[in-house]
């Protein structure tokens, strides 16, 4: 019987080549019409490409730090500590109102409800007599803020501390057995740091090969934005910053403990700053929306829940409250996914803030000054 190994190699010879020329023709193909239809998506692929693969590529814009995890990369727009915003002298003008606000990416960022919150406040006076900080940070939970209110917020005497936390302590709080500093859940950013202040991603052999990929596919790019959004997978934030495990379908008894104790933390940090705590919870989009991604109704009941253990917490410890969950209906046109919103939506949120603020009686012969009675005249 005549052997068929021969013929065999044939085979995988010409369906091997038969493969890469079909893969060079649907690559070419794609380019083509991505070059003649698209500009914009053109310039996405080449964005993507430089920015992760380029010269300056696996720079992030975080950078790990030794007591909260991670802070923000300092640039024009972050502070040295980290944070979005410009840097306060530590010690507090005579007259000045400062509020350090706490929370996830809900709070971070230039235009979110901190600073919008400062805007409303300093129209209550003469001039500026509000600063307000913004501690927010993507996916921080209330685990992160205990030491920033400890070691940061707290040395610049603040007269009030809002805490923003909900959404994010949901993945660590629905676990069997949490550790209670949250390590279970929180580990040391995974990412090389061989140059002070300068981290950079971690390179293993599989990256190697998909960064050979992405230089010479357009395609391949196309499709892991399509699949994985702007930032790849191995820069992913929660990827390098938490542990992978199996969470309950609901918190554990004590993980609700760990929970009321960060916030308990900081209330107690914030006494012995002579600040004042406000609690808040978080509004949610319910309804559909065209084009606006929602979150499964598991999760929004899971969120419901934890808005209603906040509101507890607050009556429990004497806290202000801010109950801005009931700003959902109001806030539904101006979301832009499940918890985050739009410019308008912050001013929003910073509103109910005040409000609550205003009903606690906290802004009495603080920040309305403006508002006050003018003097009579003299006889």
């Amino acid at each position: 019987m005549k052997s068929r190994g021969p013929i065999q190699k044939r085979k995988i010879v010409f369906s091997t080549v038969a493969t890469l020329l079909f893969l060079v023709v649907l690559e070419f193909g794609f380019s083509l019409f991505v070059g003649l239809t698209s500009s914009r998506l053109s310039g996405m692929i080449e964005d993507y490409r430089t920015r992760w693969y380029g010269e300056t590529a696996e720079s992030l814009l975080y950078r790990p730090h030794p007591y909260t995890g991670y802070v923000h990369q300092q640039d024009l727009n972050i502070n040295r500590h980290g944070f979005w915003g410009i840097d306060l002298p530590l010690e507090k003008p005579e007259g000045m109102i400062r509020v350090a606000a706490f929370g996830g990416s809900t709070t971070e960022g230039p235009l979110a409800w901190p600073r919008q919150l400062e805007v409303r406040l300093n129209r209550r006076c003469d001039g500026v007599c509000v600063q307000v900080q913004n501690f927010g940070m993507g996916g921080w939970t209330s685990a992160d803020a205990v030491p920033a209110m400890a070691l940061i917020a707290s040395s610049y005497s603040p007269d009030f501390v809002i805490v923003h936390f909900a959404n994010n302590d949901l993945e660590p709080m629905r676990y069997a057995n949490p550790a209670v500093d949250y390590t279970h859940y929180r580990r040391s950013m995974d990412v090389n740091e061989d140059v002070p202040g300068e981290p950079r991603l971690r390179k293993r052999w599989f990256d190697h090969v998909d960064a050979l990929a992405v230089g010479v596919s357009d395609l391949y790019v196309y499709a892991k934005l399509w699949g994985a959004g702007s930032i790849p997978t191995r820069a992913n934030l929660h990827r390098l910053t938490a542990w992978p495990f199996e969470t309950l379908s609901q918190p554990s008894a004590l993980g609700i403990a760990i929970f009321e104790r960060n916030l308990v933390s900081i209330a107690a940090l914030a006494e012995a700053s002579g600040a004042t705590m406000v609690l808040t919870n978080m509004p949610m989009l319910t309804e559909e929306r065209v084009g606006v991604a929602q979150s499964p109704p598991e999760h929004l009941q899971l969120l419901s829940e934890q808005n209603e253990r906040l509101r507890q917490l607050a009556t429990k410890h004497g806290w202000a409250f801010a109950d801005l969950e009931k700003l959902s209906a109001e806030l539904t046109p101006h979301f832009e996914d499940a918890i985050h919103v739009t410019v308008d939506g912050e001013r929003i949120k910073a509103r109910g803030i005040e409000e609550a603020m205003e009903a606690s009686g906290l802004l009495a012969n603080t920040v309305d000054k403006g508002q006050a009675e003018p003097a009579m005249p003299a006889q």
